[in-house]
């Protein structure tokens, strides 16, 4: 059996619709195959991640993001909805996330059915809807009314490989404005990771002043100094001379310019 007819089955594998033989056979074949096994934990990565998701009553503005995002991904095919339009559904935001994550393994489902192949490129296009799947319940979950929905928003937008602005502004909004700490810290973790871009180093840095705990304050310079942040040196100074500012954060500051200035 070809690899792109094993690529074919991780959608049938990972729904039980295999038969003993079948999945015997398949595994045989993952056991050997360290590309396929990379293939199908991308897969089962967003399936068993939506089985996370807390449950919540999405907002009117989180529903219709989601439907914009849906018919995106869908290639702009017209949505079929009950009468009233989103807002007469019901439905909080693990079946929204189920409902696409379904309609996009349905389109491969489809194409095994009839060709029981699916080409490198058709694989590729699949990648970038479940991308777009993640983006979606990550910016939907971080507008939620309790801190367990957005840390769980945060957590998703961490799967996305590469968030575009809209997610990252989210982020960076909840750095600054959330009000559960615990959130502020996830968020800065998960900007952390994107420091690569200028943008979002100029984000963290502009952020300092705009924290009022001391944990988040300490937990921003740390993550300056891991990035090597030079032009942050100019806001770590600010907090080293402010008597108003936490003496720990302070301290923490005066380290952390001596870091930058070594490095």
């Amino acid at each position: 059996m070809s690899f792109d007819e094993l690529q074919a089955l991780i959608p049938q594998y990972l729904a039980g619709e295999l038969t003993g033989e079948e999945t015997e056979a398949f595994e045989e074949q993952l056991g050997k195959n360290a590309h396929l096994r990379l293939e199908l934990e991308d897969l089962r990565s967003v399936w068993q991640g939506l089985g996370l998701v807390g449950q919540e009553q999405p907002t009117a503005a989180m529903r219709a993001r989601f439907y914009q995002r849906l018919n995106a991904i869908s290639g702009n095919r017209s949505e079929r909805l009950p009468a009233g339009g989103w807002r007469s559904w019901k439905i909080g935001v693990p079946q929204l996330a189920g409902a696409l994550a379904l309609f996009v393994i349905g389109v491969l489902v489809g194409r095994i059915n009839t060709a029981r192949s699916v080409s490198g490129s058709e694989i590729a296009q699949l990648r970038g809807q479940v991308e777009g799947l993640r983006q979606t319940v990550a910016l939907s979950l971080l507008d939620g009314e309790s801190a367990t929905s957005r840390l769980e928003g945060v957590s998703w937008s961490t799967q996305v490989h590469t968030p575009d602005a809209e997610l990252v502004s989210a982020l960076l909004t909840t750095l600054n404005h959330d009000q559960n700490i615990n959130v502020r810290l996830a968020s800065l973790d998960a900007l952390e990771k994107l420091a690569r871009d200028a943008t979002v180093r100029k984000a963290l840095e502009q952020s300092i002043p705009l924290q009022g705990s001391p944990l988040v304050q300490i937990a921003l310079i740390d993550a300056l100094v891991h990035i090597r942040d030079n032009a942050a040196s100019g806001e770590l100074r600010k907090l080293t001379s402010d008597e108003d500012v936490n003496a720990s954060v302070r301290q923490r500051a005066q380290w952390g310019l001596q870091k930058l200035n070594y490095q």
